[in-house]
C-alpha cells in the first residue's frame, strides 16, 4: 500500500508521539538524554550480546524486506513466502560469515512478515554492531595491553588483512593507530540463495584516546546490498551511519548527564518499476537538553511502511538506536571492566621530576622539589586537570593528599632514618585520559667496591662507593672515568701521561656484580701518542670488583 505524502507523515508523528521512550531510556525522544547506565550494559553482557543482536536485527529485516517489496525483488522472486525464505538464508550466511561457523538450521518464518521470527541471521544494523563488538575487544582487550613500541609497529606496517578470497576480496582490514584506534572493514559477497544475492560491508572506527574537547568516537557504516539472480536492475540497498560522540570531564570519567551526541541514518533504496526510489530515516541527539529528533519522512518514489506498521517500525527504529547506544558504549568502556583505553595510560605522559635528581642513596631528611607534569601524547599538549600523589614510607609529602591542579608541584622530605626506602605514586586525571608515573627514594648505602685491573701497559685500582655514581680507576700516570647510565654499566673516558707517553681514549662498559663481588668490563678505542705519529686501537679492559663496607658519607 503506497500513501499520499501527508497521510504517511502524519501517521509517522501519531506513532512517535505513541511510542516515545519513557525518561531514562536514552533513546531520541528523550528530553533529557543520558548515556547508558553501566547496569544497563551489565545487564546486556549478563544475557549475552546475541540477545541484543537479535532484538536490532528484526528492524533489519523488516527494512530489507520493504525495500524488496517496494522495489519488485518479492514479485520477481516469486511471492512473500519465498522472499522472506530467500531473506533468511542471506541473513544466514551473514552470520555464519561472521562468526566463522555454521548458523543453526533454518526455522519457521511467518508468512505475514512484520520482521518478527527470524531468530538467526544478521542483516543490518546488527552486524555493524556484531562487528563493533568485535573491534572493542580487540581495542580494550590486546591492543590495550600492547606496549607503546609494539603498537607503533603495527600502526607501522598498515592494515592487517585476515581472510578473504583467492583473488584477495573480501575479508576483513584491521588498521591501528599509535594511541590504540582502529579502524576496521569488514566485506563480503554472499552466494546466491533462493534466487538473491547480496553484498556487505561494514566499517567501524573506535577512538582509544581523546581529542582536546574530551570527546570519543565510535562509528558504526553498514551498505548492504540485495539483487535477484538473472533479473539486472531488480535490486535495492540498506545504508545505516550510526555515530556516537562521548566527552570526558576533567576527571577522566565519561559525563553520565549531556555527555553524549549520538545518531543513526538509514537510507533504503533500490530500483522499482524503472524509476529509483529512496527512503531516509534519521533520529539522533546532542549534549543540550531537549535535543532529541526523529525524521521519517524524507523519501522519494515509495513509503516502505505499511499505514499498519508504522508505530511498529517506529519502535523497532528507536529500539536499534538505543541498543547501537549500549553497544558503543561497551565498546568504549570495555566488555565489563567499566574502563576505557583512555585510563591505562597509553593516552598521557606523565613526567615526575625532582630537585635534586639523585633519589637513591640519599641522606636522611633530605628535601626535594617534585613537579608532575601531564601531556597528551597525541599532540604534546598540556592536559589541564589534576594530580594526586600517594606516598608510601617516610617522611612527609605537602600536599599530603587531594588533588592538585596540573602541573602539581610538591615539597617532599625523604625518609628521615638510613636504611629505609620510599615510593611516592602520581596518577593525573583529565579530559585527555590517564597518566601515571611513580618515583622512588631510599636512604640505604649501596655496595662499594674495590676495583683492580685494566688492559696492557695500564693497571688502575679504584673505590666505588656508588655504581650509580661517577667514579674514577688510577694507576701509572692515567685515569679512567666511568660515567654510568644505571648500575649495569655506561660509558668512559681517560687521558693520561703514562711515563712521558701521552694516552687517551673511550668506549663504553658493563657491570656483573653482587653483595659478593663481581666484574666490570669496558670496551672501547684508546690512542697512545708517539715520536712516530699516533697509534690508535681497540681493546677490552677488564677489572675485578671486591666488595667493601658501604663508604662514610662525606
Amino acid at each position: 500500500m503506497h500513501l499520499p505524502r501527508t497521510s504517511f507523515v502524519a501517521a509517522i508523528v501519531l506513532a512517535l508521539a505513541a511510542c516515545s521512550p519513557s525518561a531514562g531510556d536514552g533513546g531520541a525522544g528523550n528530553d533529557n538524554p543520558r548515556a547508558p547506565t553501566q547496569a544497563q550494559i551489565d545487564a546486556i553482557l549478563a544475557e549475552g550480546p546475541d540477545a541484543t543482536l537479535r532484538k536490532m536485527a528484526t528492524f533489519d529485516y523488516l527494512v530489507h524486506y520493504r525495500v524488496m517489496e517496494a522495489t519488485g525483488m518479492v514479485d520477481a522472486l516469486g511471492g512473500e513466502a519465498k522472499a522472506v525464505a530467500a531473506l533468511k538464508a542471506l541473513g544466514d550466511q551473514n552470520e555464519r560469515w561472521l562468526r566463522g561457523a555454521q548458523a543453526d538450521a533454518p526455522r519457521m518464518i511467518p508468512a505475514a512478515f512484520d520482521g518478527s521470527g527470524l531468530d538467526s541471521g544478521f542483516a543490518g544494523l546488527a552486524i555493524g554492531a556484531f562487528g563493533g563488538l568485535i573491534a572493542g575487544g580487540m581495542v580494550n582487550g590486546a591492543v590495550q595491553d600492547m606496549s607503546d613500541e609494539r603498537l607503533a609497529e603495527l600502526a607501522k606496517a598498515g592494515p592487517v588483512k585476515l581472510g578473504g578470497d583467492k583473488d584477495g576480496k573480501g575479508g576483513a582490514e584491521l588498521k591501528f593507530g599509535t594511541d590504540g584506534s582502529l579502524d576496521q572493514t569488514l566485506e563480503f559477497e554472499g552466494k546466491a540463495t533462493d534466487g538473491l544475492s547480496g553484498k556487505m560491508k561494514i566499517k567501524i572506527h573506535m577512538d582509544a584516546c581523546p581529542d582536546p574537547e574530551g570527546k570519543l568516537t565510535v562509528t558504526l557504516n553498514v551498505d548492504s546490498q540485495m539483487s535477484v539472480v538473472g533479473q539486472p536492475g531488480v535490486g535495492g540497498h540498506v545504508r545505516s551511519e550510526f555515530k556516537l560522540e562521548r566527552f570526558l570531564d576533567d576527571d577522566a570519567h565519561l559525563i553520565p548527564d549531556h555527555g553524549t551526541n549520538a545518531s543513526m541514518t538509514m537510507s533504503a533504496g533500490g530500483t522499482g518499476g524503472g524509476k529509483q526510489q529512496t527512503f531516509d530515516l534519521k533520529m539522533g541527539f546532542d549534549r543540550n537538553a531537549g535535543s532529541g529528533y526523529e525524521d521519517f519522512n524524507d523519501y522519494s518514489g515509495f513509503s516502505i511502511f505499511r499505514m499498519d506498521e508504522v508505530k511498529h517500525a517506529a519502535k523497532l527504529a528507536e529500539q536499534s538506536f538505543i541498543y547501537q547506544q549500549l553497544i558503543a558504549e561497551i565498546m568504549l568502556r570495555g566488555m565489563g571492566n567499566g574502563a576505557g583505553p583512555w585510563e591505562s595510560g597509553r593516552c598521557v605522559e606523565l613526567k615526575a621530576t625532582s630537585s635534586p635528581g639523585k633519589r637513591k642513596g640519599i641522606r636522611p631528611n633530605t628535601a626535594f622539589d617534585l613537579e608532575a607534569i601531564p601531556r597528551a601524547k597525541s599532540d604534546g599538549a598540556p592536559t589541564g586537570g589534576t594530580v594526586t600523589a600517594t606516598l608510601s614510607g617516610g617522611a612527609s609529602l605537602q600536599p599530603s593528599s587531594g588533588k592538585v591542579p596540573a602541573d602539581a608541584k610538591y615539597a617532599y622530605a625523604g625518609p628521615d632514618k638510613k636504611n629505609e626506602e620510599a615510593t611516592i605514586k602520581f596518577e593525573a586525571r583529565s579530559k585527555r585520559g590517564v597518566g601515571r608515573a611513580t618515583l622512588e627514594f631510599d636512604t640505604k648505602r649501596p655496595q662499594a667496591y674495590n676495583a683492580v685491573g685494566g688492559l696492557d701497559d695500564f693497571h688502575g685500582t679504584g673505590t666505588i662507593c656508588n655504581l650509580g655514581e661517577t667514579f674514577t680507576i688510577s694507576g701509572g700516570g692515567n685515569t679512567v672515568t666511568f660515567t654510568p647510565n644505571n648500575e649495569e654499566g655506561g660509558s668512559y673516558s681517560y687521558q693520561g701521561n703514562m711515563r712521558g707517553i701521552g694516552v687517551y681514549g673511550n668506549g663504553t662498559y658493563t657491570v656483573d656484580a653482587s653483595e659478593k663481588g663481581g666484574t666490570l668490563t669496558g670496551t672501547g678505542n684508546g690512542c697512545v701518542k708517539t715520536p712516530m705519529g699516533t697509534r690508535c686501537n681497540n681493546g677490552t679492559e677488564r677489572y675485578t670488583l671486591v666488595p667493601i663496607p658501604p663508604c662514610e658519607e662525606s
